[in-house]
């Protein structure tokens, strides 16, 4: 990944591999949210949502800021427009029998 450290790189992997940090990234590709807001739909208390939170910051997926006595948390586009540069060389993978996988394919088979 040009420009990309490989332990960022690993950071922003395990920070998405958790089902409950990608629902938080969907929720803030939809706008800046407070740790409150973030908490309501998921099962779990604020200090355990803030520990999510926490590795996603240490990734740069999120990043936040303070206004009064509230945290505002918005997604950082970059680390994965930049996961996504790099999983673009995949897109004409060939299997041991010479078929080529094509990511846009998957993907057309996947909402079919």
């Amino acid at each position: 990944m040009p420009g990309m450290r490989r332990q960022q790189q690993d950071r922003i992997f395990r920070a998405v591999a958790d089902p409950t940090r990608r629902s938080i990234l969907e929720r803030l590709h939809l706008g800046e949210l407070t740790v409150s807001d973030l908490c309501e739909p998921f099962r779990m208390t604020q200090p355990s949502l803030s520990k999510h939170l926490a590795v996603l910051r240490r990734s740069r997926l999120i990043a936040a800021r303070r206004s009064g006595r509230h945290r505002y948390y918005r997604l950082d586009p970059e680390p994965l427009e930049q996961i996504a540069a790099w999983a673009a060389q995949f897109r004409g993978v060939r299997d041991p029998s010479g078929h080529v996988w094509r990511l846009t394919q998957i993907n057309q088979r996947r909402d079919a």
